[in-house]
């Protein structure tokens, strides 16, 4: 089991003292040496020839797809792969995209590329897809409702309204996603419109002025009726749909009776250790899928699992 979480692992340098230096990024816009990544609708391009790669390309190529108009589009720097600079461009339907039909959902390439193991490009890819689709919400200054500019990057939006002047910066929603257990058991849950046999944790967004803990015991009470005591803080993960940190935490149940809220849940019920340690051996059935591996949850069934 690998130590690193899947959309984890961030394979570039974030380089953040060139954000703020608008020559500089300017000219690595129009240097053969960068490269670029790009995103159809939150999908990455990718090159499929062999195995699993981002189709990088060059200034040219994107300056041929785009029209050159650099200040139609929502790109970001992304990094420095050693003195390279990558960065990130989000295309617009009306662009001619003929040759350039491989634009993959990032689930299913975290999906492929990390069946055998641990990758960075997830990571990669996901850090695009969080900080252009930020960007294409932000045209419009929240303050006032004038127009935004790009400034450091796209790391942030400057209202260009001189009497506002407001800064907007990326946001990320915190998830708490917990395993209640209580001795050999653990509560699992199948949300609304999930297939039969999806079990997985509980998880929810946490609210304004919460802790951790007190977002954790709010949540199972909500949507499942069960009181929580302890709570430990176990491992995040960033999500890119569109934007989230999965804090993933392991909760202990004071009580066993299930309160079903059905407008979240489908259902939800106690497991038995050892029966899901089989499940994971064999590989599940149609009444449990294990969660796939890109997934916070089979980290914490796995660790839960490990203890003796």
């Amino acid at each position: 089991m690998t130590n690193n979480n899947i959309f984890s692992g961030f394979p570039l340098d974030p380089a953040d003292h060139f954000r703020g230096d608008e020559i500089w990024l300017s000219e690595r816009l129009g240097l053969e040496s960068s490269r670029f990544l790009l995103y159809r609708r939150g999908r990455p391009l990718m090159d499929v020839s062999e195995g699993m790669q981002p189709a990088y390309r060059s200034a040219a190529e994107v300056r041929q797809i785009t029209g050159g108009n650099w200040q139609e589009l929502d790109w970001v720097f992304i990094g420095l792969d050693g003195d390279e600079a990558i960065f990130a461009v989000a295309l617009t339907q009306k662009m001619d995209l003929r040759g350039y039909e491989k634009f993959i959902d990032l689930r299913s390439i975290a999906l492929q590329v990390t069946a055998d193991g641990f990758s960075p490009m997830p990571s990669l890819l996901g850090r695009g897809k969080m900080l252009l689709e930020w960007n294409g919400r932000r045209h419009f200054c929240s303050c006032c409702g004038h127009e935004t500019l790009i400034e450091r990057g796209g790391y942030v939006r400057k209202c260009m309204n001189e009497t506002c002047g407001a800064e907007h910066f990326p946001r990320t929603d915190p998830v708490v996603i917990m395993l209640v257990t209580q001795g050999d058991k653990c509560l699992l849950g199948r949300g609304v419109g999930w297939p039969e046999g999806n079990y997985s944790a509980l998880a929810g967004f946490m609210e304004p002025g919460e802790t951790i803990e007190e977002a954790t015991r709010r949540e199972v009470l909500e949507e499942a009726g069960i009181k929580v005591g302890d709570v430990t803080y176990m491992k995040s993960q960033p999500w890119p749909f569109p934007s989230t940190l999965m804090i993933g935490v392991k909760a202990q149940a004071l009580t066993t009776d299930i309160t079903l809220d059905d407008k979240e849940l489908a259902d939800a019920r106690w497991f038995d250790k050892a029966a899901l340690q089989e499940s994971f051996e064999t590989g599940g059935d149609s009444s449990f899928r294990i969660p796939p591996k890109i997934a916070i949850a089979r980290y914490l069934l796995e660790e839960w699992l490990q203890e003796t």
